[in-house]
């Protein structure tokens, strides 16, 4: 039997990941060969209700809507052309809170009329019950940003008192619900790694691991608003000796073994740039969402057309392991990008 020979490092299937990521080797290698795409991140209108002091979208100047945002019928419009490439996964990712934007709604009912999963970015602060046992009967999963427990501390990473306890709250609701019951979880918590909140890493994975929440842990994403926050950010040496200790955690406390893997912590993989592709509210197509280098614009191409380019190709052909923008950042390089 033929073995394909993969252009990422092959992922551990044995590390529990939440409903929309769970993909297998088998999965990946066929959508290698196949030129299929697993996985596409959209996002919903620039509306935010916080001033998060790291956030990686903050490069629009503003936390309302955009005059040239794309409108509803164009987002389903590209949700429909992700399926015919293959999608199976919608993942919202910005560019400010999906709650925020009425649109949402919509778009999860469309995508789940298409057989596609739908898996969210949220703050969580607007997510009220009657919400959460709406989303509970929908194809969805949900990733919580949850950086501390720590009240006041989350509160000062956000840019918004008062959130830490709604945030809370909202989880409280999605767990009665019973999101992370299933298995996969359909319930993660989102958690950036900053001097500010290191301490309590370790107790955070304890806690998603007993409670079967997806912890998708990293360090921060060297642009918007983190490249002003430098005392914020750990070096690569740092974030291995974390990331080793939580290895450590997971293999005593909860028979957890797997190799050390960067960017995320606790064996989860990132196959972003080989699997998927991301548009964003006002249709620029990149690799990744944090890569400054266009592959096109869905308002001027198909999704067809984008996907297939030259460059798009190039960069799904190209191996990698860990977060190629992450690794340009802690070499010291000028012009960093997750485009190899």
């Amino acid at each position: 039997m033929e073995v394909l020979k993969m252009t990422a490092v092959p992922i551990n299937e044995k590390i529990p990941v939440i409903k929309g990521l769970n993909l297998s080797n088998k999965e990946l290698a066929e959508a290698e060969k196949g030129n299929k795409m697993l996985l596409i991140d959209i996002e919903t209108s620039n509306r935010c209700n916080l001033n998060c002091q790291y956030c990686f979208r903050d490069v629009y100047g503003t936390k309302e809507a955009l005059e040239n945002e794309l409108p509803l019928k164009k987002r389903l419009d590209l949700i429909k052309q992700a399926k015919e490439l293959g999608c199976e996964t919608v993942k919202i990712t910005g560019a400010g809170e999906p709650f925020a934007d009425p649109d949402i709604w919509p778009m999860i009912e469309y995508a789940n009329s298409l057989g596609m999963w739908v898996l969210i970015f949220t703050n969580g602060s607007l997510i009220d019950r009657g919400i959460a046992k709406r989303l509970a009967k929908m194809g969805v999963s949900l990733i919580v940003k949850c950086n501390s427990l720590d009240e006041e501390k989350e509160d000062e990473m956000v840019g918004k008192k008062g959130y830490a306890k709604r945030r809370n709250e909202a989880i409280g609701y999605l767990m009665e619900e019973g999101l992370n019951k299933t298995t996969p979880t359909r319930l993660g918590r989102d958690l950036v790694i900053a001097n500010i909140n290191k301490e309590g890493v370790y107790e955070a994975l304890r806690w998603c691991r007993k409670n079967n929440i997806f912890p998708l842990f990293r360090p921060l994403m060297p642009i918007g608003g983190a490249r002003k926050l430098t005392g914020w950010m750990l070096s690569k040496e740092e974030t291995k000796k974390i990331y080793e200790k939580a290895k450590q955690v997971d293999g005593k406390e909860f028979k957890l073994k797997y190799k050390l893997t960067l960017p995320y912590m606790g064996g989860v993989w990132c196959r972003q740039l080989h699997y998927a592709i991301y548009v964003n509210i006002l249709g620029e197509a990149f690799a990744c969402t944090g890569s400054k280098k266009s592959l096109g614009n869905f308002k001027k191409q198909t999704l067809k057309e984008i996907w297939n380019s030259k460059e798009a190709k190039r960069i799904r052909s190209t191996p990698y392991e860990s977060c190629p923008l992450r690794e340009s950042y802690w070499r010291g390089d000028k012009n960093y990008d997750c485009v190899i």
